[in-house]
């Protein structure tokens, strides 16, 4: 069995403006997140503690919501320049969302099959650098995403 925590931005919740994060598939036009969070976080039943990293376009309100999402392990205050795969227990997930029934709202979130994470993180500067790539090959997603990004830490 496998944890993933996912933070899904609300519709009404305002950017933070020095976050950027990007990703593209293939040849085609470069994404720019619309949110984007980068976050520390602890898992209450063990006290087990993980950054969170998320970029995110659209709404699950309004149906069009699509993001990338990944954690890995907090490790301590320290600089941290490293590069993390799924089997150094990063999670990667890409969350969509689909039209639900009447009354609903509804996302899927699909683990990738393989990626690839590296990052340049200064807590004490509250800053994090890095690139990502992921593969999708299971439940009808077939993407392969790369992307960038250079966040601020949030509380």
């Amino acid at each position: 069995m496998s944890s993933h925590t996912i933070f899904v931005p609300k519709s009404n919740s305002t950017a933070i403006l020095a976050n950027e994060f990007y990703w593209t598939f293939g040849s085609n036009p470069e994404v720019t997140a619309e949110r984007s969070l980068f976050y520390r976080f602890t898992y209450p039943p063990t006290g087990e503690q993980f950054w969170s990293i998320l970029g995110a376009i659209g709404s699950v309100s309004s149906g069009n919501y699509f993001a990338y999402s990944m954690s890995f392990p907090y490790i301590n205050d320290a600089p941290l320049n490293a590069t993390y795969t799924l089997k150094d227990k990063l999670n990667f997930s890409n969350s969509i969302s689909f039209p639900p029934p009447e009354g609903f709202e509804s996302w899927r979130v699909v683990h990738a099959n393989e990626a690839t994470l590296k990052i340049d993180l200064n807590p004490a500067k509250g800053i994090a650098v890095g690139t990502f790539e992921a593969k999708f090959k299971s439940h009808g997603f077939r993407t392969q995403p790369i992307g960038r990004f250079n966040l601020v830490i949030s509380e």
